[in-house]
C-alpha cells in the first residue's frame, strides 16, 4: 500500500485524448518555461557580473594611494611625506605585489583638427610594474612602450579620432585649455583686434607632440589612455611629485578588507588616503547585483503562473476522479494517502518540467551569441551592446547554488499548489462522492 499513491499518480498521468491530458501538458510546459528562462537569465547575469569584475581587475589599478588636501590646523601634510620612501614601505607589505608611482588627469588629444578629451595615467616603464604588465595583455596593435614621448589609447578612441599607430598627435593639458577658454571669454566682444591679440598672446596652452605607439582593446581595457610618467608630471604640473602610488594586490577581490587593515596599521601616513577598484566602480557593481536580484523576483512570477497551472490541473483531476476517490475512501484509504496521490502527480509534473527546463535553458545558453547575432540581423538592434555592457560577447556562468534554488523553488511551488485541492478532495464523503459520480 506504500507505493499505491505513486502507482495511481502515474496511472492518472497516462496520456489520453482528454482535456486532462491537455492541461497536464500545459502545466509541464509552464514549469519548463519558468525553469528554462530562470536558468538562462540568471546564468547570463552571473556571467556578466563575474566577467565584469574580472575585466575591471584585469585593467583597473587595484588601489590608488593618494595625497589629500592639508587639514586646517594640521601640523603635517602630504607634502612632508616623500613619496619615494612611502613607495618602498608599501612595496614591502606582504599583500602588495607591486607599488609604482603614477600621474593621472585629463588631456585633450588633437588630430587633423579633431579634439577629444581623455583620462590618462602616467606610468614608469619598469620590469616590476605589475599594472603595466597586465595592461600589455590587452594590446590590439603596436607595442606597449612608455620610454619616450609616447601615447597609448584605446582602439575605439583612436578610431573616433581618426588616428593610427605611428601617428604623431598633438596633446594639450586640459587645465591650460580651460584657462585659455576662460581668458577668451573674459575679452570684451567689442575689444579692438590689437587688444584682443595682446590678450590672447598672454595665454598659453601647454601642448606636446606624442607618438601613438599602441592601441588597447576598449572592450577589455576600458577607454583610458596611458603616457610616460614624466609627460604626465609635465601636463599636470606635478614637477617631481606624483598623483599617487598605484598598488597591485595579490588578492584584489579582497581589496577593501586588505586596505582597511593596511590603513589601520599606519602604513598609509597622515595626509594620504586611498581608493580601491571596488570603490571606483562600486555603483556599477551594485547596479549589476540589484538588476540580478530584481530579475530573479520578476521571473519568479513565471514560476508562480506555472504553479497555478498545476493547481488547476489538480483541481480538474480531483473533480474528474471524484467517484474513484469515494471508492478508495470507502475501502479504508486514509486521507493522507489520497493527498499523496495528487501531490505525487504534481511532483511528477514538476520534475518533468524542471528537467525539460534545464535542458532548454542550457541549450539556449549554448547558442546565446548566435541568437544575439540573428536578432541583431533581423531587427537591426544589438541586444547586448558593447558600449553599455563592456563585453564583446554575452557571458554566462551557472552557479550550482542558483541552479538548486531554481529547481527546488519550482518543485516546492508545484507541490504547495497541489496540496490545497488535494486536501479538499481527501475530505470528501464517500457516499456523496459515489452518488455524485455515479
Amino acid at each position: 500500500m506504500t507505493n499505491a499513491p505513486l502507482f495511481l499518480a502515474l496511472r492518472y498521468l497516462r496520456p489520453t485524448r482528454s482535456f486532462i491530458s491537455v492541461i497536464t501538458v500545459i502545466s509541464m510546459l509552464g514549469v519548463m518555461l519558468g525553469v528554462g528562462v530562470l536558468v538562462f537569465v540568471m546564468s547570463v547575469f552571473s556571467g556578466w557580473q563575474r566577467e565584469f569584475r574580472q575585466m575591471l581587475i584585469g585593467f583597473e589599478p587595484h588601489v590608488m594611494v593618494q595625497p589629500v588636501s592639508n587639514r586646517e590646523g594640521a601640523p603635517d601634510g602630504p607634502k612632508s611625506v616623500d613619496w619615494r620612501e612611502l613607495r618602498k614601505a608599501l612595496a614591502q607589505l606582504p599583500e602588495v605585489e607591486s607599488a609604482v608611482p603614477v600621474g593621472e588627469g585629463v588631456v585633450v588629444v588633437e588630430n587633423a583638427g579633431s579634439l577629444q578629451g581623455v583620462s590618462v595615467i602616467g606610468l614608469t616603464d619598469e620590469k616590476d610594474n605589475a599594472l603595466l604588465n597586465k595592461l600589455s595583455k590587452h594590446i590590439k596593435e603596436g607595442r606597449f612602450d612608455l620610454k619616450g614621448d609616447s601615447l597609448i589609447l584605446s582602439d575605439k578612441f583612436a578610431r573616433e579620432l581618426g588616428a593610427k599607430v605611428g601617428d604623431t598627435l598633438v596633446v594639450h593639458a586640459a587645465d591650460s585649455v580651460n584657462q585659455f577658454i576662460t581668458k577668451v571669454r573674459e575679452i570684451p566682444e567689442d575689444a579692438e583686434e590689437k587688444k584682443r591679440a595682446e590678450a590672447l598672446d598672454n595665454v598659453t596652452v601647454l601642448s606636446k607632440d606624442l607618438t601613438l605607439v599602441a592601441t588597447l582593446r576598449a572592450d577589455t581595457a576600458g577607454q583610458r589612455g596611458y603616457v610616460p610618467l614624466h609627460v604626465a608630471q609635465e601636463f599636470f604640473n606635478l614637477e617631481s611629485r606624483v598623483s599617487g602610488i598605484e598598488l597591485e594586490l595579490k588578492d584584489p577581490d579582497n581589496a577593501e578588507r586588505i586596505m582597511d587593515k593596511v590603513y589601520q596599521s599606519g602604513a598609509v601616513p597622515y595626509g594620504w588616503g586611498y581608493r580601491t577598484w571596488v570603490q571606483e566602480h562600486g555603483m556599477m557593481l551594485e547596479s549589476v547585483e540589484n538588476q540580478r536580484t530584481m530579475m530573479w523576483f520578476l521571473l519568479l512570477f513565471i514560476m508562480l503562473v506555472a504553479a497555478i497551472c498545476v493547481m488547476n490541473t489538480t483541481i480538474t483531476v480531483t473533480v474528474k476522479k471524484r467517484r474513484e476517490i469515494g471508492i478508495l475512501t470507502a475501502l479504508g484509504t486514509r486521507a493522507w494517502q489520497i493527498i499523496a496521490i495528487f501531490v505525487s502527480q504534481a511532483g511528477i509534473v514538476a520534475l518533468v518540467g524542471v528537467v525539460a527546463g534545464l535542458a532548454g535553458g542550457f541549450f539556449f545558453l549554448g547558442i546565446r551569441n548566435w541568437l544575439r547575432d540573428q536578432i541583431a540581423n533581423l531587427t537591426g538592434r544589438d541586444i547586448f551592446p558593447q558600449d553599455i555592457y563592456f563585453l564583446s560577447s554575452i557571458p554566462a556562468h551557472t552557479d550550482i547554488t542558483d541552479l538548486l534554488t531554481i529547481c527546488s523553488t519550482a518543485v516546492a511551488l508545484c507541490l504547495m499548489a497541489a496540496l490545497v485541492p488535494s486536501w479538499f478532495a481527501a475530505r470528501v464523503d464517500p457516499a456523496v462522492a459515489l452518488r455524485d459520480g455515479g
